[in-house]
């Protein structure tokens, strides 16, 4: 008799250990899920997902923009 219940008791706790394995698996996608989700209700509420992202250029149009100084006023110069 003492040896069939450590049997089952053993069986019990083996089965436990790989229900644990196979749900670990679950919950953590399902807490990656969770995450992303709760990351786009807040983006959605402070209004982040309404901002443009600025693009990345190698170059700053208004930087490469010539100059215009036609309306600069004249310099008078001294003899």
């Amino acid at each position: 008799m003492l040896s069939v219940c450590s049997v089952v008791l053993f069986g019990a706790c083996s089965f436990a250990a790989v229900a644990a394995d196979s749900t670990n698996t679950q919950t953590s996608n399902s807490a990656e899920t969770l995450r992303v989700q709760v990351e786009h209700q807040r983006d959605q509420l402070s209004g982040v997902d309404k901002v443009a992202v600025p693009t990345t250029q190698t170059s700053s149009a208004m930087l490469d923009a010539p100059v215009d100084t036609g309306d600069a006023p004249v310099l008078v110069q001294k003899p």
